[in-house]
């Protein structure tokens, strides 16, 4: 046969290929003719000899040719690896194994195989091609190929080929052990990824925290954890190693299961899933309870690691120092309070903690009242009953004091420095009252000073209030100081708690905008000040006394409490000239014929509180005389006739259905003495007006005007309505109407606009009251009712 070609060489590759129905691929042709040529095979193949010229896998997941080591096949000990055999006269040969380079007589395996080509017409054809399934035990030596024809006794070597040389592998480790190794490696793979995350999040300030305000749980495992995580680079390099180093032999054992990028793809899932994803959502929940559960370990893998972490974690040290945790400014802190959901903080108190937190930035112009805002008395006004009831209108405790103008404020006036002056006379100004208490306040505050700095300031020097002022830079001469405005510590722990702290005492909820506060339970005193218009002077009772006469009244007297009337009726019925003077005569009382207020058996219908002065109560049949003084009062049931005394009994009696009030005792005049005398037919007026006030407010029907166009005063109608009653009853006999048909008509709630029945005489007469409550003197007493019952009502 001619010396063949490449070319001729490839052609007749491929039609053995197709002769025997197998794939030849071009690579494993290619291979082939560089063996041929490589290893002077051509003539050999002329030949009649037996030889193989390559063995190729034909499954390329069942072995690995280590290319850039040994150059050989490497298979698995123990398992079926297929491969495909070229050569020459290869059919009926006996395959062997050697682990000699050179010879087969030395060596040689007991493992033999006996080949057989697949063609039928194996003799006309130039290369065989066998199948061949080899199954091996470990050996520890590379194998060489040794052939035997037929027809020779003794096989003869293949050569060593990188092809023809086959290296048994065997797994160093049991699959069970490696799957129970893989198992661990990933377990501590996630515990370096979540210590990684739950412990370097917290830092060793967190952890002192924690020990001193955490819950007792969290104090023990802080307490556990702080000796480790202060070392702080030695531990993340511990971690990290550690991390690294698993994920590594993961990463190795797990090829040695399965090949190729089943490897990858598994080892990329498993150390994503089980090690980064669950153990850093688990740990960045729970990194201090699983922390402290696993500090053992940490500890050890510290220790384990310690040749390589500790030297990196003082070279970490040198470098950026030592570590510092997390710090936040002012308004940072302000943003994660305003931000953090806190279960154990309420909205009040995160409020506060931001208000106080935001105080350093604030400045008093943004929080002081303005001047135009203040009230402020003036230093020469005069000490009196208006200017006590108008200071204590507005409700104010402190009240800054100017000098002709309100820029200079020139000091400070408590409230109360004025409760224990004498009024009467006009002896004192609001000067005198300055300069004797000599209130201590901040004098000069600049508006743009901070809330903070001023709050310190007020608290060291103990003052409450400070004056806001303003260098007036607009003229030539040196800058004067003129106030702008005022500020309280109360105006500073507002924009601290950022609410208005309103007492039940103040007038205003905002001093600015002027809210007044519907809660207030101030009186308003203003109806006790001296009209300048007023005329009468039969008394001479100042608006303190009235004050205190209110006050006693509305707390201990039961006809006067707010179950019957308001505050504000009784303030107004108070200012009414239902006050009476007497002068003692102590001739006319030697004479026998003293001033009584009530004589024993003899009926009235008024009730009587002592001012001043004093008075002698005769009791019991042996007339027992004792004195009595000041804010004694007689005569509740005088106004209080039914037993049942709920108001609308009383608002629906007529006056001739009500028994008359027999006192059964006897109080007279014994020196000079002022009272208070309220009678029946006037407290059911204030009574009456009380209700109709009440009804105008839930109903808000249209106010009612007066013939001259303004609004009524309900107590002022029901005043009248029962003086004109009165009165056309002493005066007026009516054919058509009877005394109990006018009286019935006196006490309707329907207002009263015109009095038409009513003379022009006696209108003029209404409201100038005092003269008809003079009281009785024991000569002149009312006519005896038919009803003899007497009542005790004597309290002093």
């Amino acid at each position: 046969m001619k010396e063949l070609q490449r070319a001729d060489y490839d052609d007749h590759i491929k039609n053995e290929c197709n002769k025997t129905k197998t794939s030849c691929p071009a690579a494993d042709m290619k291979y082939l003719w560089a063996e041929i040529c490589e290893k002077n095979l051509l003539s050999k193949i002329t030949a009649n000899d037996s030889f193989i010229i390559a063995m190729f896998p034909s499954n390329t997941k069942s072995y690995v040719f280590n290319e850039n080591a040994k150059q050989e096949w490497q298979i698995s000990h123990d398992t079926n690896v297929q491969f495909v055999i070229y050569g020459k006269n290869l059919n009926g040969s006996i395959l062997s194994f050697t682990i000699d380079s050179e010879s087969c007589s030395f060596e040689r395996k007991n493992h033999s195989y006996i080949l057989t080509t697949s063609s039928s017409n194996s003799d006309q054809t130039i290369i065989e091609q066998v199948f061949l399934t080899i199954n091996l035990p470990y050996y520890s030596s590379t194998l060489y190929i040794c052939l035997q024809s037929r027809d020779v006794t003794q096989p003869s070597h293949q050569g060593d080929r990188p092809t023809l040389k086959l290296n048994i592998t065997r797994l160093a480790i049991p699959v069970w052990a490696t799957i129970l190794l893989l198992i661990l490696l990933l377990c501590l793979s996630s515990l370096f990824s979540g210590l990684n995350l739950g412990l370097m999040s917290l830092t060793p300030h967190d952890l002192i925290v924690i020990q001193e305000a955490g819950t007792p749980t969290d104090r023990v495992y802080a307490k556990k954890i702080y000796p480790v995580r202060k070392r702080g680079n030695f531990l993340l390099c511990t971690i990290l190693l550690g991390n690294v180093l698993v994920n590594s032999i993961t990463t190795i054992l797990l090829d040695t299961l399965i090949h190729g990028i089943l490897a990858v793809a598994g080892a990329t899932l498993a150390i994503v899933i089980f090690g980064e994803i669950i153990p850093q959502a688990i740990c960045s929940r729970h990194g201090l309870k699983v922390g402290a559960k696993t500090i053992i370990l940490t500890q050890f893998f510290m220790i384990l690691t310690f040749p390589v972490a500790f030297p990196l974690s003082k070279l970490l040290d040198l470098i950026l120092g030592e570590e510092v945790g997390a710090t936040y400014t002012r308004d940072q802190m302000s943003v994660l309070l305003k931000h953090t959901v806190m279960p154990d903080i309420e909205e009040s108190e995160r409020k506060i903690m931001t208000g106080v937190l935001s105080l350093k930035a604030k400045k008093i112009r943004d929080i002081m009242t303005n001047l135009i805002d203040v009230f402020m008395l003036e230093a020469d006004q005069i000490v009196d009953d208006e200017l006590i009831l108008t200071v204590h209108g507005y409700g104010y405790s402190r009240i800054p004091v100017y000098d002709k103008q309100r820029e200079n404020i020139i000091g400070l006036v408590n409230f109360r420095d004025f409760a224990v002056l004498d009024t009467e006379f006009g002896k004192f100004t609001v000067r005198n009252v300055m300069t004797f208490y000599n209130r201590r306040y901040a004098k000069m505050i600049l508006p743009d000073e901070s809330c903070y700095d001023i709050f310190s300031t007020l608290k060291r020097e103990q003052y409450h209030m400070g004056v806001v002022v303003e260098l007036d830079t607009s003229s030539e001469k040196d800058p004067k100081p003129g106030a702008i405005g005022i500020v309280t510590l109360e105006d500073i722990i507002e924009e601290m708690i950022q609410e208005e702290i309103v007492d039940e005492t103040d007038v205003f909820t905002d001093n600015r905008r002027r809210v007044r506060n519907i809660l207030s339970q101030a009186p308003n005193f203003s109806a006790f000040m001296r009209q300048p218009d007023a005329t009468d002077d039969t008394t001479n009772v100042s608006a303190q006394m009235k004050v205190a006469i209110f006050q006693f009244l509305s707390i201990t007297v039961q006809p006067f409490t707010s179950r019957f009337m308001s505050s504000d009726i009784l303030i107004r019925l108070l200012n009414t000239h239902f006050y009476q003077q007497f002068d003692y005569d102590e001739d006319k009382n030697k004479k026998d014929n003293p001033t009584y207020i009530y004589e024993y058996g003899k009926p009235v219908d008024y009730f009587v509180l002592i001012l001043n002065g004093q008075a002698e109560l005769v009791t019991g049949k042996e007339k027992i005389v004792s004195i009595v003084g000041p804010f004694s009062y007689f005569g509740v049931s005088a106004l209080l006739c039914d037993s049942s005394n709920q108001v609308e009994g009383i608002l629906h009696a007529k006056d001739h259905h009500v028994r008359p009030f027999v006192p059964d005792f006897g109080l007279r005049v014994c020196e000079n003495l002022q009272i208070l005398r309220i009678r029946r037919k006037h407290w059911l007026a204030a009574v009456r007006a009380d209700f109709l006030e009440k009804k105008q407010k839930s109903d808000r029907p249209p106010s009612i005007p007066k013939p001259g166009g303004k609004q009524i005063d309900f107590l002022t109608q029901e005043l009248e309505k029962a003086d004109c009653v009165y009165q056309l009853e002493a005066s007026i006999k009516p054919s058509t109407e009877t005394n109990d048909k006018i009286r019935d008509r006196a006490i309707s709630f329907t207002p009263l606009v015109n009095s038409t029945h009513v003379p022009t005489e006696e209108k003029k007469s209404v409201g100038r009251r005092s003269s008809s409550f003079g009281l009785q003197r024991s000569d002149k007493t009312l006519p005896e009712s038919s009803t003899t019952t007497t009542t005790e009502d004597t309290h002093i």
